[in-house]
This record gives C-alpha cells, sequence and structure tokens, in this order.
C-alpha cells in the first residue's frame, strides 16, 4: 500500500512539474520599456523603439541580439539610415518583402512610412 501511495505522489509531482514547463507564463520574460534615440542631423523625428510590438509581431530577443544589435543601447554604434538602407541594424528586417516567417515587415527606405519609428 505504501509503494501505490509513493507512485501516486509521483505522478501527481511529474504531472504538475509538466503542466508548469508547458504554461505560457512560465518563460514568459517582460519586454523592456520603449527606447528613445536623439534625433540626429537630417532625422524628421525623435526614433522610439517598442520591444513590446516587435515580440507581440512573433519576434524572440535572439531575433535582433547579439546578431544584428548588442544587449545595450549605445554599443552597436550610431544608427544611421544609410546603414539601414544598406540591410545592417533596422535594415536587416524592415526590407519590405516576405520574410521566412511569413512576416512582411515595412521597408526603411519607404518614405510612407517614416512615422512609424520617427515622432515628431
Amino acid at each position: 500500500m505504501r509503494y501505490a501511495r509513493l507512485g501516486s505522489l509521483a505522478v501527481t509531482v511529474v504531472f504538475a512539474l509538466g503542466l508548469l514547463a508547458v504554461s505560457p507564463g512560465w518563460a514568459q520574460v517582460k519586454p523592456p520599456a520603449d527606447m528613445s534615440f536623439d534625433k540626429g542631423k537630417d532625422s524628421p523625428g525623435t526614433v522610439t523603439f517598442s520591444h513590446e510590438k516587435h515580440i507581440a509581431a512573433g519576434n524572440k530577443c535572439t531575433s535582433c541580439h547579439v546578431k544584428v544589435f548588442k544587449m545595450k543601447k549605445g554599443q552597436t554604434g550610431p544608427l544611421t539610415m544609410e546603414k539601414m538602407k544598406a540591410g545592417e541594424q533596422c535594415g536587416a528586417c524592415h526590407t519590405g518583402k516576405a520574410m521566412a516567417e511569413g512576416k512582411t515587415p515595412f521597408a526603411v527606405s519607404d518614405g510612407s512610412n517614416c512615422e512609424k519609428c520617427h515622432k515628431k
């Protein structure tokens, strides 16, 4: 009888751990707050980046960090439209072309999208 209770307890513990492991909240990390970047010389406005919007669109932290951007703000160097239009920095994904995941992010070179990043 004692082994039956031990077996039931073991099954219950394994089941509970399994539920915790597959729980959506288990691996969720709160995204950092929106980040603002100083307005450049020819910039139409301050750039605001939202981690929350990018995660909601299906991206993961590792989609950009550390392949495209270093983890800490300012370590990657200055953000420039020239680099972005050359496929670097934000332009690594924002090409206006469909990606492998089926997403089509707006192109950094499309002038009708400036206000999506540049806030006046």
